[in-house]
């Protein structure tokens, strides 16, 4: 009988460390997680899957700006975003580690959550950091979800933090004013006429004061481009 009860208690000892060894090493591996590469399997506007080489598919959050420049992709390298709470997992995909960095500051910040802070860094970093730098609450209002006391707080927790890129007082003074739907939606329309995402942010971002429509602008981006 106590034979008995000594493997009944070593079974249920070695099952128990075993689950709760499989659990910590799961939680463990998942905090380590800060890039990921494979191939993408489903591409959506603001979620990509991407399969590893180990077999193991991910769902990745993006944004339509990083949709427009993977959506051409076969496979993919993405930095990540890994925020875990008691209940959930999520991973935020970026391609550039600055824009990673920006995306832990703006969910910092009170009242703003993931999904406006993945809408926010669709402005693109350079133009988000000229607009706080100006602090120009109008181009930050012109964001989906974001409004205008929203645009206020960003300004002021963000104008003093070092975001990662580099602007002189010429391109703070002379930002363009587009629309940012404006601008996404003609970036989206070059895109689909298989010119370079990047190519098209670097001309977008340096567009004459007087170019305000995309009747005008995407004929000068593609003659720019030329």
């Amino acid at each position: 009988m106590i034979n008995k009860s000594k493997n009944i208690f070593r079974t249920f000892w070695f099952f128990f460390v075993l689950v709760y060894t499989r659990y910590i090493l799961i939680f463990y591996l998942a905090k380590m997680i800060s890039y990921i590469t494979g191939k993408i399997i489903d591409l959506e506007f603001n979620s990509v899957s991407i399969l590893t080489s180990w077999g193991v598919a991910y769902e990745v959050w993006i944004n339509e700006l990083i949709y427009s420049n993977i959506w051409l992709h076969e496979e993919i390298w993405m930095h990540i975003y890994h925020n875990i709470t008691e209940n959930n997992q999520t991973l935020f995909g970026f391609l550039e580690k600055n824009e990673k960095k920006v995306f832990s500051e703006i969910i910092k910040i009170s009242g703003i959550w993931w999904k406006h802070a993945m809408q926010i860094l669709s402005l693109w970093l350079e133009r988000l950091t000229i607009a706080i730098s100006n602090q120009d609450n109008k181009t930050l209002e012109w964001i989906k979800w974001v409004w205008k006391k929203m645009a206020e707080k960003l300004i002021l927790e963000l104008k003093d933090k070092d975001l990662g890129v580099s602007i002189d007082k010429e391109t703070v003074i002379k930002a363009n004013n587009i629309n940012p739907e404006l601008q996404s939606s003609i970036k989206s329309t070059l895109t689909n006429m298989w010119y370079n995402p990047r190519d098209i942010d670097n001309i977008l971002s340096k567009l004459p004061e007087d170019l305000k429509d995309a009747w005008e602008i995407i004929p000068y981006v593609i003659k720019s481009l030329s």
